[in-house]
């Protein structure tokens, strides 16, 4: 068989398919299917996690029981912390802290859920910094609600930018 030039290019194209198939298809199947193998061997690997649950359990009722000796009321000692977290967080990022409200406590179905709302004041940067910390920090609880209002201060003929933020942590009976 004689290699003529359609030849030589079909052969080309041939190769040149296989080559982009490979590496947009075929290479990502394989990269796929070794880390499906690996979370399937780590699956494996933690198949005694009901125990594990069990086990924290326990610990955490022990807990619980040694807390309750010493009469702790946590839901002050979580406002404060969260008051701290908050003062800490807002010198850093130029912002100032303008209203704090009381907590609004709701028991509903065996859980109680504790709203802490605020206010701060200061730029739009400072404040997405402030609520990613303080997203970032699993015992501060959770960011349920913001609201960012834009207001004229007409003493400085400046905008002001506030944001409501209304935090929320649930607890068990």
């Amino acid at each position: 068989m004689k290699l003529n030039k359609k030849n030589k290019l079909l052969v080309l194209g041939f190769v040149l398919i296989l080559y982009i198939c490979y590496s947009f298809a075929i290479s990502n199947t394989i990269m796929y299917y070794k880390e499906y193998k690996d979370k399937e061997q780590q699956i494996a690997d933690d198949s005694n996690m009901p125990n594990l649950v069990g086990q924290l359990v326990k610990k955490e009722k022990q807990l619980d029981q040694l807390l309750s000796q010493y009469e702790m009321n946590v839901s002050d000692s979580f406002q404060n912390d969260l008051l701290k977290q908050l003062s800490s967080y807002s010198t850093n990022y130029h912002l100032k802290i303008t209203d704090f409200q009381e907590p609004h406590i709701i028991t509903q179905k065996g859980f109680i859920t504790t709203s802490y709302i605020f206010t701060l004041e200061g730029s739009f940067n400072g404040c997405l910094a402030l609520l990613n910390k303080i997203e970032n920090n699993p015992k501060l609880g959770a960011v349920k609600h913001l609201n960012f209002t834009k207001k004229k201060n007409y003493k400085t003929n400046t905008d002001q930018l506030f944001v409501e933020v209304i935090m929320q942590t649930n607890k068990g009976l």
